[in-house]
């Protein structure tokens, strides 16, 4: 009897016990997940947030040293983007506003450094400049999106750069536009933003209000080219190529069309506003203030706050 109380009391689990624990934990996994998923999502968008924080915070440094904030150097027009008047004055050429923001933060060393592709020249590559244009700036990339690591170059621009370089998820404003009737691709341009085709801008210029006006925002990607430098809005190193017609297309974008989450085959990214954030898309507005825009924004409230100077009156709702 003995012997036969001990073999029971040392009985193990059955197979259908066994089994039903194992789905309790499934079960139990299956709910916990969507929460854990959601609060990393949330600690992204975040950071995504403080990194736009700091290029507003770098804007501002700039106005304040020189009177204008970081926005138009010289450079040509991106490709199928169309000014509604004003022409190119190579005179301005320098620094983009990315580097122009690298100065007035803790970047400013290797802003300095990237001095030296702001022209047209051909560039003498050494050991101190390539390790520069593939050094990758942290608060320039949105952590729900990729990696703040260098990223393919194709063609002109590998020519001229090297094999890789460091790349922006963020984009200046460059204002309110309008597709081509019968050809979403072609941008005409019916307000000007913050980024001016041939002038720097100045808070006193965008009359619309510093709250109401767009800075820098999140710029739309082709989800299935994130990472491969083959999407039209992400050719280009950050520091740009002031005569180069793509260049532009990866560090401004404009209010044509409703921002939205990335998706694939996104031909139009190049010149729109967007985000990997299932909830929205991130943006400074000009007084340094930073939002979660959502995706839902009527399009004339979107293009009104693209704008500097075009008066309107609206309500976000």
């Amino acid at each position: 009897m003995f012997r036969q109380f001990r073999l029971s009391a040392i009985r193990g689990f059955t197979l259908v016990e066994l089994l039903v624990c194992i789905a309790i934990i499934g079960v139990l996994v299956g709910l916990i997940m969507p929460a854990v998923q959601g609060a990393r999502e949330a600690a992204r968008r975040t950071q995504c947030m403080n990194n736009l924080r700091q290029l507003a915070l770098a804007a501002h440094n700039c106005d304040s040293a020189k009177r204008y904030l970081p926005s138009y150097a010289g450079e040509v027009n991106g490709l199928t983007i169309f000014p509604e008047y004003r022409i190119r004055d190579a005179r301005m050429m320098g620094p983009n506003w990315i580097v122009e923001c690298l100065f007035y933060s803790e970047m400013d060393i290797l802003g300095h450094q990237l001095r030296k592709y702001a022209t047209d020249q051909p560039i003498p590559m050494d050991d101190v400049l390539r390790k520069s244009i593939t050094t990758p700036v942290p608060f320039l990339y949105c952590p729900s999106r990729r990696p703040a690591e260098a990223y393919p170059l194709h063609n002109d621009f590998a020519d001229r750069f090297g094999e890789t370089a460091a790349r922006t998820d963020y984009a200046i404003n460059g204002g309110a536009a309008e597709p081509t009737p019968g050809n979403d691709a072609i941008l005409n341009s019916v307000g000007d933003g913050v980024w001016i085709y041939g002038i720097r801008a100045r808070p006193r210029d965008i009359r619309d209000g510093l709250s109401s006006t767009y800075l820098y925002g999140e710029k739309a990607m082709d989800l299935a080219k994130k990472t491969n430098g083959r999407c039209f809005g992400d050719r280009s190193p950050y520091i740009g190529w002031p005569n180069h017609h793509l260049a532009l297309n990866s560090y401004v974008r404009f209010a044509e069309l409703p921002p939205n989450v990335d998706t694939r085959t996104n031909c139009l990214a190049c010149h729109n506003f967007g985000s990997s954030h299932p909830a929205g898309w991130n943006v400074a507005m000009c007084d340094g203030s930073i939002r979660t825009q959502s995706f839902f924004l009527k399009l004339e409230v979107h293009r009104a706050l693209a704008s500097i100077e075009n008066g309107e009156v609206f309500t976000q709702d």
